[in-house]
């Protein structure tokens, strides 16, 4: 009967850590994107995308180095239908635990990149995935995240996760993606 439970229980967290929708919590992401004394170097990456000034009109493309193996995606972080606003319930859930693992990580920096499908015109998604990565960026100053330790870059469709063949893809494609900064 034991032996029974533990297997179920197995079972259990492993459909939790594989569901998409799942929340990652802190202690799992603060041990990815705290920097370490290990003999490996960083894996360096340069990430071009989108940036548009606070309260204006104007963009520029911005190239932010990071590391590569700290790249979460997180596809539970949701916005209400072709807008920045943050949907409540496991999308709130998720950025706690960011803001949690990224006041554990240290001083750490951290880049938030915000991406959609393909739906909708080219300039109209690059400023909607920047407003939505501006809006996790708020709301993780809002949860005692200091500022100056985010950065925020939209890259519209120009970087998808995986084909935009049907809504299935598409959802996939519609996230916020994090890496420690270099």
């Amino acid at each position: 009967m034991k032996r029974a439970t533990l297997l179920l229980a197995l079972c259990s967290i492993t459909v939790l850590a594989a569901d998409p929708a799942a929340v990652v919590p802190a202690a799992d992401l603060a041990r990815k994107w705290k920097r370490t004394k290990s003999l490996a170097a960083p894996v360096e990456k340069l990430r071009k995308g989108l940036s548009l000034e606070t309260g204006g009109a104007t963009t520029q493309t911005v190239e932010v180095k990071v590391d590569a193996d700290t790249e979460e995606r997180f596809q539970n972080i949701q916005f209400a239908s072709d807008s920045a606003e943050l949907l409540p319930g496991i999308s709130q859930t998720q950025i706690t635990e960011i803001a949690k693992a990224m006041t554990m990580a240290g001083t750490e920096k951290f880049l938030i990149e915000g991406h959609t499908c393909d739906l909708g015109g080219d300039s109209h998604n690059l400023t909607l995935s920047q407003n939505r990565a501006q809006a996790v960026k708020q709301r993780l100053i809002a949860l005692g995240v200091p500022a100056e330790r985010l950065q925020v870059i939209g890259f519209g469709e120009t970087d998808p996760a995986t084909a935009n063949t049907d809504e299935t893809a598409r959802q996939q494609n519609r996230r916020v993606q994090i890496f420690r900064r270099l």
